[in-house]
């Protein structure tokens, strides 16, 4: 009922967005997708991305949505959405001195849950200087796959940030690494051109 996986991409293209004009381009987007006639597994997952990412119009459109929902749907949309805006809260009160911790933390316990889903979450640019400005190679490791684990629209806008090409991490990455997942697949048109980072089909699809 729920698509997951446009979830996922959505909450992606989320985490993308650096500037507040992004984030208002965005909330407009997905406001949208929920407001409009789309396929049900589309809208629960919008839905979803809404009560997950929080901000106050974003909340406005899932209360909306609400009222034409089934209670089963709404049910789905409270058991995914629940956890990840909890993960995603605390995701976000950490600096570059809490996700060092956390990389610590999960090198020292690689299955310590907690670490875990955080890492997952937490700001791409913040793991970058961890992974950058470490001196250890475990440390650097743990940064540089969680890196690699990011969706294609975060890592493509790091990359666009720094400048630098496809292959550019090979260096920071030659440690147990596979750059392959570091790379944005060939043919994929980012948006990113003058200066432009918005996916250039951004008000057709929140897939991109």
């Amino acid at each position: 009922m729920l698509d997951v996986a446009e979830l996922e991409r959505t909450l992606d293209l989320w985490a993308s967005m650096w500037l507040a004009e992004e984030r208002v381009q965005f909330e407009r987007a997905l406001e949208r997708v929920v407001d409009g006639d789309v396929a049900l597994p589309l809208k629960a997952a919008a839905v979803a991305a809404c009560r997950i990412i929080g901000t106050p119009r974003l909340l406005g459109a899932a209360e909306r949505a609400a009222w034409f929902l089934e209670d089963d749907t709404l049910a789905q949309i409270e058991a995914v959405a629940a956890p990840l805006a909890r993960v995603l809260r605390h995701a976000e009160k950490q600096d570059r001195a809490g996700v060092a911790f956390l990389v610590d933390k999960a090198v020292r316990d690689p299955h310590n849950r907690v670490a875990d889903k955080l890492l997952d979450r937490v700001d791409i640019r913040e793991l970058y200087s961890v992974m950058s400005l470490s001196f250890d190679d475990e440390h650097r490791v743990e940064a540089a796959a969680r890196i690699a684990r990011r969706g294609p629209h975060q890592r493509a806008r790091l990359l666009a940030a720094l400048g630098l090409a496809r292959d550019a991490f090979e260096a920071e990455l030659a440690v147990d690494v596979p750059l392959d997942d570091l790379d944005v697949r060939d043919g994929a048109d980012e948006g990113i051109a003058d200066g432009a980072w918005l996916p250039m089909n951004f008000e057709l699809s929140l897939s991109a």
